[in-house]
């Protein structure tokens, strides 16, 4: 009788010493992990909003033309030159336009927000800018000019002229109104 009492007995082991409760709670905690994992991933490299002229109307996207329509009206062309060594843009501006003491050049990076640069640049001769940026540029940029010197209001601008650069192949590029 004694000998089946011991046989029957718990083992007295602490729960987390016995195999079976580690085999049902290391996929539990394998989920949690891989759900945080993913989670900081999600946050850290989530899609970056669009800065152009679309705007959300209930359920449908449209895109806004009239920057560019009066850049053609403007007739505006640009010539933008980069300076990496001297971190510095020039900018020639032809167009039947009042030239504005100064105007906002955005540089917008393809895949990160975090790398978009707005330059103001200041008016040195009628038609001609000037302006500094961070630091030298590489690789492909998207390319905005226009008046309004707010980033944020952009789509307040009366025109823009637009373009894009790939430092790889040369530190100069033509800005022109988007074509429709």
């Amino acid at each position: 009788m004694l000998n089946e009492q011991l046989k029957n007995r718990p083992s007295g082991k602490p729960w987390y010493r016995e195999p079976w409760a580690w085999f049902v709670l290391f996929p539990l905690i394998l989920v949690v992990i891989v759900s945080a994992i993913m989670v900081s991933i999600a946050v850290r490299h989530a899609d970056d909003t669009v800065s152009d002229t679309y705007y959300k109307d209930s359920r449908m996207y449209h895109f806004s033309a009239h920057q560019d329509v009066r850049a053609q009206e403007l007739q505006l062309a640009g010539f933008l030159n980069f300076q990496q060594q001297e971190t510095e843009v020039t900018l020639d501006l032809d167009g039947t336009l009042a030239y504005p003491p100064q105007l906002l050049l955005t540089l917008s990076h393809p895949m990160e927000a975090d790398f978009d640069q707005h330059i103001v640049l200041e008016q040195v001769s009628a038609g001609h800018y000037r302006g500094n940026f961070a630091a030298p540029l590489s690789n492909r940029w998207y390319l905005r000019l226009m008046p309004e010197l707010e980033p944020t209001h952009h789509q307040e601008a009366s025109w823009r002229l637009k373009g894009e650069i790939n430092f790889a192949f040369g530190n100069a590029i033509a800005l022109n109104p988007a074509s429709q």
